[in-house]
């Protein structure tokens, strides 16, 4: 518990010393115990070698404390007015000090002539305290007119401000050193040419300009009081008073050097007074430029981050109503045919209707590519809103090259737009624009994002609904293949084990694309897996599956297919098919395309679909090829834009019937990608390949 508190308070100490007490701070100290020392044992010092001693000690003070408060400064940023107001504050007090200095010193030191010449240990005590706060305080201004001098300047400013300091220091120095009536002309040399080097640096300010005119008039206020503050305490500090009789009993160089500082404060705030007096006139013009420029730098930012068109259509219009000093802003956007009004500002949406009207009986959106501007004086109606407004400024927002919206500012009566305001709404206008087109991208990208996930997630339950592997058999050689298009399709095939001795099989295509076919395909494999278990004859199921989906399909959709079985003990095919592809029967030589009728399924009524449809029985005998497929087998496309076509499909199926079902399903693909090897697959391709074996 010890051991952590000795390390908490050495690692507080720690920081105290890096933080606090600087280098500069502890020789500051040392130089002040010195100097109260040096009091203590000699008093007002009358020999030249004390003297010099003494002046030294207070230099070296003044010199480590200006050094510590400038290492502070430099940890900090601090604004101007912040540091005015603080030079006003401590002036204050100074001259609160300094009045009542003649009241209360003399009450506690009866007689302070005396007490001058032969000073006591208390009051050599006070005396000490008294100076120590006089240097602090004429270190804090020399330090902050250091800071306003340097501020916004960058040439030559060490130069001059250690020159007027070096005179500062000389001027201090020949008080006691040239008071002889011969050597008198040097002290007063070095005190103007002091003055002439505060005056020309004080001309030297350049730091208001960037004020605003809120800040210019509260700087006009500060400094008018601060000079006469500065003017009062240096009247307060003539010879006679107690300050001035302590000063100079302490060190008459200290007392000169104090003078100095004082005069140079009272100069600078004059210049000061009357150098933002002159800017005051030009503050607003500055002002809203530096508007402009932080607004523009705040659009900007803005346009990488703003995702929602609205919120974008509302910082718009704000920031062009403050650039402009337009009473209200909106945008007329150009919404199909009726062009609608957006993020109105200061103005309701009834009343920049009827103005967005009239608006658009003067221009067009195809007409508008620079901002221009109209009265409404001639249409002012009384009694109405539209009389609050009487010229309007127009400007393109263009998207893609296009004027798809128009920014619109208006002003009141007696109100108009200067060729500033104009230079401003378009320069806003055109960052409008880019923000806008990067605004409905964005959100362009978003969607197509969107739409890309859900397109993966369809495909991947395309996927799953789909076998995974082909039923495995001693008579029959199976192979299937699905090659989905970039967009999700409605292809579908599936095998059903019917018995011991039947399998069963479907191949469908739903129409259209997209999520809503890979939604009917789900439910086509789901009534088909139920009907298999229940029903047999292919015609009976494709019955049942065309009562079902009749139901549930919009008039815009159906869904081919076919549905059979191999009856591996009868050696027999059964199908029926509704309205898919025919089936493709190679047999040695021979090739045929077997269609028996049949309408797709959902198209039309059961009794007409019944009538309609026909189920086809086929005699197996051994290395017969069945061959299903799909239209995107066929409807695969070249460069000409020209099909696979059945043709040029039994052509591959005839040249390679001797393979088995899997090399045969690859050599299928095979042709089809390179017949299709430069244009883009748009379709699904499904494929099932049976192969007779016994």
């Amino acid at each position: 518990m010890n051991y952590k508190i000795f390390t908490h308070a050495a690692l507080k100490l720690n920081f105290i010393k890096q933080n606090i007490v600087s280098t500069q701070a502890q020789f500051f100290f040392i130089a002040s115990a010195l100097m109260f020392v040096f009091k203590i044992f000699f008093g007002t010092p009358d020999t030249f070698i004390l003297i010099l001693l003494l002046d030294v000690i207070i230099a070296a003070s003044i010199f480590f404390l200006l050094l510590a408060l400038i290492k502070f400064e430099n940890s900090r940023t601090a604004a101007p007015l912040s540091l005015v107001l603080n030079v006003g504050i401590l002036l204050a007090i100074m001259f609160f000090i300094l009045v009542f200095s003649d009241y209360l010193l003399p009450g506690i030191f009866d007689n302070i002539n005396l007490k001058l010449n032969n000073p006591g240990l208390v009051y050599n005590i006070v005396s000490f305290i008294y100076v120590m706060l006089m240097i602090g305080f004429i270190s804090f201004f020399l330090i902050t007119l250091r800071h306003f001098f340097f501020l916004n300047q960058r040439k030559n400013v060490k130069v001059y401000f250690n020159t007027m300091l070096v005179f500062f220091i000389l001027a201090s120095l020949s008080i006691n050193f040239f008071s002889d009536e011969e050597l008198s002309f040097l002290s007063t040399t070095f005190f103007a040419v002091s003055v002439l080097l505060m005056i020309f640096n004080s001309i030297r300010i350049s730091w208001i300009a960037f004020l605003s005119k809120k800040e210019k008039t509260y700087l006009l206020l500060l400094s008018f009081v601060i000079t006469i503050l500065f003017i009062v305490n240096i009247l307060n500090s003539a010879e006679g008073n107690i300050y001035s009789q302590i000063l100079t009993a302490f060190s008459p160089s200290l007392r000169q050097f104090n003078q100095m500082i004082m005069i140079y404060g009272s100069i600078y705030f004059v210049f000061l007074f009357f150098t933002t007096l002159f800017h005051l006139p030009t503050a607003e013009a500055y002002d809203r430029k530096a508007q402009e420029v932080t607004s523009l730098q705040y659009f900007s930012k803005l346009i990488t981050e703003v995702l929602d068109f609205n919120d974008l259509a509302e910082t718009v219009t704000d920031i062009t109503q403050k650039l402009s000093g337009s009473k209200a802003s909106w945008i007329i956007w150009k919404n199909g045919v009726k062009p609608s009004t957006l993020a109105a500002k200061n103005i309701g949406f009834i009343e920049s209707d009827k103005l967005t009207a009239q608006i658009l009986e003067r221009i067009s959106f195809e007409n508008l590519t620079s901002t221009k501007t109209f009265s409404l004086k001639e249409r002012v109606v009384n009694n109405t809103s539209e009389n609050l407004f009487s010229v309007v400024s127009v400007s393109p927002i263009k998207t893609r090259g296009e004027t798809q919206g128009i920014l619109v500012a208006a002003k009141g009566q007696d109100q108009i737009f200067t060729q500033d305001d104009l230079s401003a709404i378009e320069t806003f206008s055109d960052y409008a624009s880019v923000a806008i087109e990067n605004s409905r991208l964005l959100e362009e990208s978003i969607e197509k994002e969107r739409l890309e996930k859900e397109l993966d997630v369809a495909r991947e339950i395309q996927r799953k609904i789909l076998p995974s592997d082909v039923p495995k058999y001693p008579a029959l050689d199976i192979a299937s293949v699905f090659i989905p298009a970039f967009e999700v399709g409605g292809d579908y095939y599936d095998f059903f084990k019917i018995s011991e001795t039947k399998l069963g099989f479907v191949i469908a295509d739903v129409s259209g694309k997209g999520i809503s076919a890979a939604f009917i395909m789900a439910e086509v494999k789901g009534i088909f897996e139920s009907l298999s278990k229940t029903m047999e004859r292919p015609k009976e199921i494709l019955i049942k599956a065309n009562d079902i989906l009749k139901e549930t399909l919009d008039s815009k959709s159906f869904v081919s297919a076919a549905y059979g079985y191999f009856d591996f003990k009868e050696n027999k095919l059964i199908f029926a098919r509704a309205g898919h592809c025919p089936l493709f029967l190679l047999r040695g030589a021979d090739s045929k395309q077997i269609r028996p009728s049949g309408l797709g399924l959902g198209l039309s009524s059961k009794e007409y679909f019944e009538q309609t449809l026909e189920e086809y029985s086929i005699d197996l005998m051994k290395d017969d090829t069945i061959v299903l497929y799909t239209d995107g087998v066929t409807e695969a496309k070249n460069e000409r834009l020209e099909d696979f076509g059945d043709k040029h499909f039994l052509n591959v199926l005839q040249a390679n019937v001797l393979l088995n079902a899997e090399e045969l399903s690859n050599k299928i693909i095979k042709e089809i990608t390179v017949f299709s090897s430069s244009h883009d697959q748009y379709d699904d391709i499904t494929l099932v390949i049976f192969k007779w074996q016994q």
